[in-house]
């Protein structure tokens, strides 16, 4: 539901869609596995577009580590959050952080 909610523009409802599964996850055990990794870059997605970039800049940063253990660190997945990481550490200010996440990117 979270994405269908993402691509029509209702991003406050996909966040809550997003961090229902989240706590669905937590609860089960779930913890640390790609799935939960990808759903949080999911939840950090609709905080950019809600303008929430510190809080999607926490989230991203979660996703990049759990993605980078389960995946590694050339995994699509993993690369795709270094991407979202990388674009909200320049709205953040961080360029010379994102500079350096982009560049890692090109060269994997």
């Amino acid at each position: 539901m979270g994405v269908m909610f993402y691509i029509l523009g209702r991003y406050e409802e996909a966040r809550k869609s997003f961090e229902s599964a989240v706590a669905k996850l937590r609860a089960s055990g779930e913890r640390k596995s790609a799935f939960f990794g990808v759903v949080l870059n999911q939840i950090g997605l609709s905080c950019v577009q809600l303008f929430k970039i510190d809080e999607a800049g926490e989230l991203f940063e979660k996703a990049r580590a759990i993605l980078e253990q389960e995946c590694g660190p050339c995994h699509q997945d993993t690369l795709r959050v270094y991407s979202n990481l990388a674009s909200t550490y320049e709205a953040m200010g961080r360029v010379e952080d994102a500079i350096e996440i982009l560049e890692y990117v090109i060269k994997s």
